[in-house]
């Protein structure tokens, strides 16, 4: 678990202000905080090609100290631990990325849930694409508007709950000119598991031939959008106005990187 002083300094790095209170307002104002401060990016595993370090020490300088980001393994794990010294009970659960797929896809994510007053809440800061921008409440369908956005938990068997979402993405973020559709974006299973579980996970999906291996992928929360970089292509949106950025050559891109996601590389 984080030292005091660990958990202060993460905080600081997310830009949280003010009183810190075991209760769902603080969830909330937490997620949204971390989410447009710590960038998904898998710059590391692409250019060094290997599985990023797991322990604890690592997670956190890696996120706090180098004021980097990461995949889910990492962000998620940091996340955790920062819930758990805040005196939030916080814990790993195995998730599948949907994201509008017909077909059904391995378990492949470490998302999270926290128990709060009787009730469960799916939290996730590692997703790398659309996820609410606060606690999601595991609810069987109650639809929740998070931040403007609407999420419906969905149970599916008993242990694996399914997130759905109103979008009018194509693909992973959001576009205009095409209509309103509910499509799930994850799958999670609350099922118990142990932090040594999602090892094997992360040395597969930074293997040759994953999409975090084989591009520099990354993505970060606005105010009122978000920026989403895929190898020398950035696209912003803002406000509802989308644009496109190319970046020319790895000089451009690692500015880039440093202007939008606040990465030095």
């Amino acid at each position: 678990m984080f030292t005091e002083d660990q958990v202060q300094a993460y905080l600081e790095r997310i830009g949280f202000e003010g009183d810190v209170r075991v209760c769902k307002e603080t969830l909330d104002e937490l997620v949204f905080c971390h989410q447009k401060s710590v960038p998904f990016e898998t710059y590391d595993v692409h250019v060094f090609g290997q599985a990023p370090a797991l322990d604890e020490d690592s997670v956190f300088q890696k996120i706090v100290e180098r004021r980097r980001g990461g995949y889910c393994f990492e962000l998620n794990k940091g996340f955790e631990l920062l819930l758990k010294g805040l005196g939030f009970d916080a814990r790993p659960v195995l998730s599948r990325a949907v994201r509008g797929r017909d077909g059904r896809m391995p378990i492949n994510h470490r998302g999270m849930v926290v128990s709060l007053d009787g009730v469960d809440y799916s939290l996730d800061v590692g997703f790398g694409g659309p996820m609410p921008a606060g606690a999601l409440a595991l609810v069987d369908g109650l639809e929740q508007d998070i931040r403007g956005e609407l999420y419906t938990p969905r149970n599916i068997d008993g242990m694996w709950w399914a997130v759905d979402r109103v979008t009018r993405s194509t693909h992973d973020f959001f576009d205009d000119g095409v209509p309103m559709r509910k499509q799930t974006e994850l799958e999670l299973c609350l099922a118990k598991v142990e932090d040594l579980d999602f090892g094997p996970l992360n040395t597969a999906f930074s293997q040759p031939g994953t999409l975090f291996r084989d591009f520099i992928v990354c993505n970060l929360r606005l105010d009122n959008g978000h920026y989403a970089l895929k190898d020398y292509v950035l696209t912003v949106r803002e406000d509802g106005q989308k644009s496109v950025i190319e970046f020319a050559n790895d000089e451009e891109l690692k500015a880039g990187l440093l202007q939008y996601f606040g990465m030095a590389v």
